[in-house]
């Protein structure tokens, strides 16, 4: 008897935590250009969108030909992660700034870790670390941490997942946040 009513118990609390829709036959009368709006419309409270005041464009520089050899010892994560940085070194979508690698791996949920690798002269330096990933480009000295989904939004009750601008200051090898 005693499983019978534990049985029923759990199936109660596992229905009571189903969310029930209802499904309507009503016509779509939306009009076919107003998808963005139809489609965020039930969860457009939860959800804001990034609008950056700047851009990759804002921070090109030219891409250089350097391979240096690693100098693990120049940075205390060095020889800790040192097949991820060498993965990252040979790996050329991690190509950042011109002449850097950004080595990134994950540390735990939500936990994400980069290092920044001089590839003119090898050398380790510090980057930010992240959430919800990376975005760079090879040409750029922009970086976006935890960026937003394809269609620019991210959740707005979520802290760790505001998407943050930096911009990579050269003369220092520092990471300056703008956004």
């Amino acid at each position: 008897m005693k499983k019978i009513i534990y049985f029923l118990y759990t199936l109660l609390i596992f229905s009571s935590c189903i969310e029930k829709k209802t499904i309507s036959n009503k016509k779509d009368t939306t009009d076919k250009n107003d998808t963005l709006s139809t489609t965020l419309s039930e969860n457009e409270s939860d959800l804001l969108k990034f609008e950056s005041t700047i851009s990759y464009a804002d921070f090109i520089v030219n891409i250089e030909n350097a391979n240096a050899k690693i100098d693990l010892n120049s940075h205390k994560l060095g020889q800790r992660f040192r097949t991820v940085i060498k993965d990252a070194y040979n790996n050329e979508n991690a190509l950042f700034a011109g002449h850097y690698s950004l080595a990134t791996w994950g540390c735990g949920s939500p936990c994400q870790q980069s290092l920044l690798i001089d590839r003119r002269d090898g050398k380790i330096y510090d980057s930010p670390p992240a959430s919800g990933g990376y975005e760079f480009q090879k040409n750029s000295r922009m970086l976006l941490i935890n960026p937003p989904d394809s269609l620019g939004y991210y959740f707005k009750d979520c802290s760790y997942c505001r998407p943050e601008v930096y911009i990579l200051n050269e003369e220092t090898k520092k990471f300056e946040r703008k956004i």
